[in-house]
């Protein structure tokens, strides 16, 4: 069992980065903490909460489920729905439709994560949903995480996003494959929109204000020098050396 401090750590590791972390508290932990740390057991416990767990095992994984049309029908919409949504560069992305309950709920799971040590920034999407379809319910609920970690900076945004339960259409097992179908596409289409609608257009308003409101309440909106501050890193360069200069020149004029 590991100690709590080296689990809280672990487990709270960004996307990409869990066995770095380990790596790091293994070289300046003493030997008996990081020998003390269950690897695997953590490992696989932070896959599961955080949803990385999808993308490492195949769709066939979850084909064990009983014959179910639904099911067929849903994991075939949400295959279109990821290979179109989760397209960017680097993204790697995967899904997951299972029977809960006893057959009465559908669970949809999708996480996609984008990797980008070399610059410094990694980030992932976990979303899921969970469908009843004799009923004719849908909720869901969204977890994102962004690390970005230049130059001695170290920040991770976690926001976590609940969707409330609405209709959607019902549908049985004994309703032919056509409607099964028409049904799944209905599902993901109220995925969409509350992925477009209710996480991503919230997102961009928090980092809008973010920008205009609350990181603008920590800085100057001019300096004491009442002249706006130039961002060109070169120039500064150049003032620092001939200040550098100057310094110099002034010290032999004392001597």
């Amino acid at each position: 069992m590991a100690t709590p401090t080296a689990r809280s750590i672990l487990l709270a590791s960004p996307p990409g980065q869990f066995d770095l972390i380990l790596e790091d508290i293994q070289s300046i932990a003493p030997k008996s903490l990081s020998e003390d740390v269950d690897v695997s057991a953590l490992r696989a416990e932070w896959a599961a909460t955080t949803g990385h767990a999808i993308v490492e095992t195949s769709a066939a994984d979850d084909t064990t489920d009983e014959s179910n049309g639904c099911i067929d029908a849903l994991r075939k919409a949400m295959d279109d729905y990821v290979n179109l949504k989760f397209t960017s560069p680097g993204v790697r992305a995967a899904h997951r439709v299972k029977q809960e309950d006893g057959g009465e709920t559908i669970t949809i799971t999708t996480y996609a994560e984008r990797i980008d040590l070399a610059n410094h920034s990694v980030g992932s999407w976990n979303a899921c949903y969970a469908v009843n379809p004799s009923l004719g319910h849908i909720s869901g609920s969204v977890s994102i995480t962004a690390h970005t970690f230049e130059n001695g900076g170290n920040v991770q945004l976690h926001s976590n996003m609940s969707l409330d339960e609405t209709n959607a259409e019902c549908i049985t097992s004994n309703d032919n494959a056509d409607k099964q179908l028409i049904w799944a596409k209905s599902i993901v289409k109220q995925v969409q929109a509350w992925e477009d609608k209710e996480v991503m257009d919230k997102l961009a308003d928090m980092y809008e204000r973010m920008n205009n409101e609350y990181l603008k309440s920590l800085r100057r909106v001019m300096p004491i020098t009442r002249t706006k501050m130039d961002w060109n890193v070169l120039a500064h360069r150049v003032r620092i050396t001939l200040g550098e200069g100057h310094d110099k020149d002034k010290l032999k004029h004392q001597h």
